[in-house]
């Protein structure tokens, strides 16, 4: 189970004395006895009956810590020049603290922890957030009516499902909106609109800011002409951030519904990211074979 430290690395021993030391042997020693690299634990403070440790790492597994307080300090009384008085003992504020627990206790309090952990993330994997997109809805020019429609399904599908309003045509906005979202605990995120090859268009480039490794498959490709076709063409995007996955679907209505249906398909059968965005893409593509009656993608394959 990894751990983020919060800010809260610096773990310390008091009742310890150092004469003629090398403080390079020291951290390293530390560094050893909690699983980590000897260049990611550094003394950052001596003072007589204490030294102050830095964890030089954000994350860490919690098996590599928790109750290895005893073993960091056997590993520093070896060291020529290290003192280790009668009341020697290591502390911590924030989760780097269990590293001062008795083995025995650690290990129960992981099994605990893990549990809860794995409880929490089923939770929030169920909690979706849907999005609308558009100037168009803003300005109440058109009815949305994706966005009733996939919430639907997704309840019905056994999620808890929530409305985000609509997204503006702005790639800042839109980032922070989506950020936002993550925050809040929201383990599926969906967007309709946003997608084309109109200036205007953002939200496969803001989930690409969240994530710069999300699929993003073409639906089709076209020449920009730089007056109403600004970019190469149709995509959707499949990103994840932490255990919350972002997914882009197109506007129109019907082929926000196909990719919907294929998105809970996928769901169900816990696919991995590449599959699902490109299973969905393969849908839409067929979709536009069927309207012009010739592919419009190089590598079109329909899964079945």
């Amino acid at each position: 189970m990894k751990w983020d430290l919060l800010e809260k690395t610096t773990f310390w021993i008091e009742d310890i004395e150092l004469e003629g030391v090398d403080l390079t042997q020291v951290s390293a020693a530390a560094a050893r006895a909690l699983g980590l690299s000897e260049n990611e634990v550094m003394v950052v403070d001596v003072r007589p009956g204490v030294v102050a440790f830095d964890v030089l790492r954000r994350h860490v597994q919690a098996e590599m810590v928790a109750g290895k307080g005893k073993e960091v300090l056997e590993r520093l009384s070896e060291l020529p020049g290290v003192t280790l008085g009668p009341a020697a003992s290591v502390h911590s504020e924030g989760v780097l603290g269990l590293i001062a627990l008795e083995p025995a206790l650690a290990h129960e309090i992981l099994k605990t922890s893990e549990k809860m952990s794995r409880e929490i993330e089923e939770a929030i994997m169920r909690r979706a957030l849907v999005f609308a997109s558009g100037s168009e809805l803003l300005a109440g020019k058109v009815q949305d009516t994706n966005s009733p429609y996939i919430m639907e399904a997704l309840r019905n599908a056994g999620y808890k499902v929530s409305f985000g309003g609509i997204l503006e045509d702005d790639l800042i906005t839109v980032v922070n909106r989506l950020e936002g979202a993550i925050e809040q605990g929201y383990g599926l995120i969906i967007t309709t609109g946003g997608v084309g090859a109109e200036d205007k268009d953002c939200n496969i480039e803001a989930i690409l800011r969240l994530d710069p490794q999300a699929h993003t498959p073409w639906i089709l490709k076209f020449t920009p002409d730089m007056r109403r076709h600004h970019k190469e063409g149709v995509r959707i995007a499949v990103g994840r951030v932490g255990v919350t996955r972002l997914i882009a679907l197109p506007g129109p209505h019907e082929e926000a519904k196909l990719g919907c249906q294929i998105l809970l398909e996928c769901l169900k059968q816990g696919v991995d990211d590449a599959a699902l965005a490109e299973r969905i893409a393969c849908v839409l593509r067929r979709r536009w074979q069927e309207k012009v009656g010739s592919c419009v993608h190089n590598n079109c394959h329909i899964e079945r």
